[in-house]
């Protein structure tokens, strides 16, 4: 009964999320390739009080003793966030020989899998979900703003994109047609279970929307809606008295899904007054008495739902920023992150690259914000032969090495060959 409140933030997933356009250009298809070829793959979950160890043991139905309990609950704030991307694709990019009588101009195509989920919630949610109502006893649990989100759909992007303009400034654009997959939201304005001081009933007085895509149909096969997005990227160079700088601005997943007439929607505002049985004897217990009560049917006097087509905006993500050459082999950049419909803190970072040779470079990042508190990563860069490449690391290393306190874990990977 208790796992059940939270049971949406974990069951349905199967931080660095890669920008859709610079993934494709920049230092990854340098101006003397022709052609860029690549796989690239992710994965990013983080919470400001759920630690790793907390999740997994919840994922995988291990025991969760008091002790765990606690020591989430010790770092559960009035108000709370958990987020998680998983992102996977191909991609392809070819230069042109001229476009509008320009040189230095290309065109991309790629086509990823998307994944996306974050939730909102308060502190008397999580303590309601895991201890119970029996110490609210003549109280009110206040579950006000809980939210969550979960979408997975698939993209296929085209675009365009200048390797050179005005002294090495890049820009690109990128449209993608989307396929709907799956989704599910739940938004409480309002959301308060008060519990009788004697325990004899409970009443939910809710202010509710929410909606799931066509349960009938699932799996990546699914064709549940229908949606458009467009991706901007801009990155200007110049000097400074310190060196070589570079401005770089990107938004991503700037548009939405349509999602069809087999949603189910619901908008309610009511108050569920629940008095459990009145059993005067165990002889008179029969399957009766419960023949009229299911999950749905609680679900249904609460909030009933309805069919209709639903608009979904995406999650959208917008990245600034300033990197400086100190030396060659240095560069030292400071941004800012943010994702729009996402439940997401600012995120505020630092980015340290360090190159040994043309071949061979380390980054160390440390950042605060996002769906976490303070977040560190190590990533790296290979340069194979002429033509292959590698970047890989992790954006998201706190879970890894401090799972008792910490939910921030994640990988990037990015395999990619360039021709001339």
């Amino acid at each position: 009964m208790k796992k059940s409140f939270l049971i949406l933030f974990i069951s349905s997933l199967s931080q660095l999320v890669l920008a859709q356009i610079p993934t494709i250009y920049s230092t990854t298809f340098p101006d003397s390739s022709s052609i860029s070829t690549g796989i690239i793959g992710e994965y990013g979950i983080n919470a400001n009080a759920f630690t790793s160890q907390f999740l997994s043991k919840f994922y995988s139905g291990g025991y969760i003793d008091s002790n765990l309990k606690n020591q989430v609950l010790d770092k559960t704030k009035n108000k709370n966030r958990i987020g998680a991307d998983i992102n996977y694709g191909i991609f392809a990019a070819f230069k042109l020989d001229s476009l509008f009588h320009k040189k230095d101009f290309s065109v991309f195509i790629s086509l990823r899998d998307r994944q996306h989920f974050d939730a909102a919630y308060s502190k008397d949610f999580y303590k309601v979900g895991f201890y119970g109502n029996a110490s609210y006893a003549g109280k009110t649990a206040d579950f006000n703003g809980f939210n969550l989100n979960l979408i997975r759909y698939q993209q296929l992007q085209i675009g365009l994109f200048s390797s050179k303009l005005d002294s090495a400034a890049r820009w690109g654009i990128g449209i993608s047609f989307l396929k709907g997959e799956q989704y599910a939201s739940i938004y409480a304005k309002k959301a308060e279970l008060f519990t009788s001081e004697d325990g004899q009933y409970i009443d939910f007085n809710t202010n509710i929307q929410a909606a799931q895509s066509d349960t009938a149909k699932k799996g990546m096969a699914s064709f549940n809606g229908i949606g458009a997005s467009i991706d901007i990227y801009f990155e200007a160079p110049f000097k400074t008295k310190i060196g070589d700088s570079k401005l770089t601005f990107s938004v991503a997943d700037i548009g939405l899904i349509q999602f069809n007439s087999n949603t189910l929607y619901m908008n309610q505002d009511s108050l569920f007054h629940y008095t459990g049985f009145n059993v005067n004897s165990i002889y008179d217990l029969q399957d009766s008495t419960f023949s009229g009560l299911s999950q749905d049917s609680i679900i249904n006097s609460i909030a009933p739902f309805k069919k209709q087509k639903v608009n979904v905006t995406l999650p959208s993500t917008l990245n600034l920023i300033y990197s400086t050459n100190l030396s060659s082999k240095f560069t030292l950049s400071e941004g800012i992150r943010y994702v729009f419909n996402g439940n997401y803190n600012l995120l505020v970072y630092v980015k340290a690259n360090y190159f040994f040779n043309k071949h061979f470079a380390l980054n160390a990042t440390v950042g605060h914000g996002g769906y976490g508190n303070f977040c560190y990563g190590i990533g790296m860069y290979a340069s194979i032969g002429k033509s292959f490449n590698i970047y890989a690391g992790s954006n998201n290393l706190e879970g890894f090495l401090a799972p008792t306190k910490t939910a921030g874990q994640g990988a990037y990977i990015s395999l990619i060959k360039n021709f001339n």
